[in-house]
């Protein structure tokens, strides 16, 4: 029996497998379109608008009023409540009816008209960065608008005319361009994370799955057999069909981002496609690892499971690496999300050359050659099916 023949029938009797266990078929077909409805439809909004906020007006003037109206005019902020109390305040906080308390002082109009500095004081959290950054920001933004405002007036009522006023209020201007996510949309950078992390966990669970149900339950030597006795053949046979089906969620993913959510591929689409092959492969490399290392079905899961939920955390997303303690900065390098969320973030978005991106590529390959380390055990361990009975 030639190679490609001993690949093919093991193949063909992954596909039946798949087709005959709900188990299998919803790890590798269903949950991961599922995951990729679910994620696309969170995030399709792609802004946070219009957080609820309580004000404390004790000034009750119109200057007051004017500063919540252009707060409230904000984007990202609603003052939804106004409260006489900073008791009731906080404990709409504490309840989480709203995100930020804003306290405007009884003295606020007077010391404006008394030239005198005045203080409007924001009180956040602390618990959502997300929201306490997007509040304090529209917060300060029409603080320091209403600000430049009252400066204005005066200015004008010194008979200083409103360029020369400019220059006195805004002496420096600041000009920020955003890249590759104009729109400061946070499914632009969530969105793919998530459902990569979910291709991780299927990718990397699925393998152990569908090899180790095949020792644990003793029926490896039928699918060594049919395999030409070729463990090469019947370990390609049988990961081909999860590396395709992963290959097709991550092409999903992309329509997902592309038709659905608005996002257009900035680089090379063909070198982003190849990249998430080797991705899939490189996590499926890295779960026969875990499977030889083990050789314990149970415990593979649970440590496969748990590697390649932690590639959440070390992807530099969310908090970036070098931001880390010195000491787990290299921990970051163990796992291969971190180089693909950089090529998927390079083509996607930021259109970089292919050259700065064959480097990242290379670190990729290199996972590939895990399972050279413990092939020798792996032989040991498919070959003698009572060892992981025994497991």
């Amino acid at each position: 029996m030639s190679f490609i023949s001993s690949v093919f029938a093991a193949f063909k009797r992954e596909v039946l497998e798949v087709a005959h266990n709900r188990l299998y078929l919803a790890i590798i077909m269903l949950i991961p379109l599922f995951m990729i409805i679910f994620f696309t439809a969170m995030f399709y909004r792609g802004e946070i608008v219009d957080l609820p906020i309580v004000a404390v007006d004790h000034s009750h003037s119109p200057s007051s009023r004017q500063l919540l109206r252009m707060i409230n005019a904000t984007r990202g902020v609603d003052v939804a409540y106004e409260v006489q109390s900073i008791a009731e305040a906080e404990r709409m906080m504490r309840h989480q009816e709203v995100c930020a308390i804003l306290y405007v002082p009884s003295d606020f109009e007077s010391n404006i008209y008394r030239g005198i500095p005045s203080k409007v004081e924001c009180y956040l959290p602390g618990t959502n960065i997300s929201a306490d950054g997007i509040v304090g920001s529209n917060v300060q933004q029409a603080v320091m608008t209403f600000a430049a405002g009252v400066s204005l007036s005066m200015f004008r009522a010194q008979g200083v005319g409103e360029a020369e006023a400019m220059v006195e209020i805004m002496p420096i201007k600041l000009h920020s361009n955003i890249v590759a996510n104009p729109y400061l949309n946070y499914g632009y950078y969530l969105a793919p994370l998530f459902m990569l992390m979910g291709v991780v966990i299927i990718t990397v669970v699925a393998t152990i799955y569908a090899v180790g149900r095949e020792l644990r339950y003793a029926t490896s030597e039928e699918w060594l057999r049919l395999s030409g006795g070729s463990l090469l053949a019947a370990l390609v046979g049988k990961l081909i069909l999860i590396t395709i089906v992963m290959a097709v969620m991550v092409q999903l993913i992309l329509v997902a981002l592309v038709v659905v959510m608005g996002m257009n591929i900035m680089g090379s689409y063909l070198f982003l496609t190849l990249s998430s092959f080797v991705f899939i492969v490189a996590y499926q490399s890295v779960a026969l690892f875990i499977v030889a290392t083990t050789a314990n079905l149970r415990l593979a899961l649970s440590l496969g499971g748990g590697y390649a939920v932690m590639a959440f955390t070390f992807s530099g997303i969310t908090f970036p690496v070098t931001a880390m303690y010195g000491a787990i900065q290299p921990l970051a390098k163990l796992f291969p999300l971190g180089y693909f969320s950089e090529i998927f973030i390079d083509q996607m978005m930021l259109g970089v050359p292919i050259i700065y991106d064959i480097p990242k590529l290379g670190l990729l390959l290199i996972f590939l050659l895990l399972p050279l380390l413990v092939w020798r055990r792996l032989r040991r361990i498919m070959f003698d099916s009572n060892y992981w009975c025994r497991g």
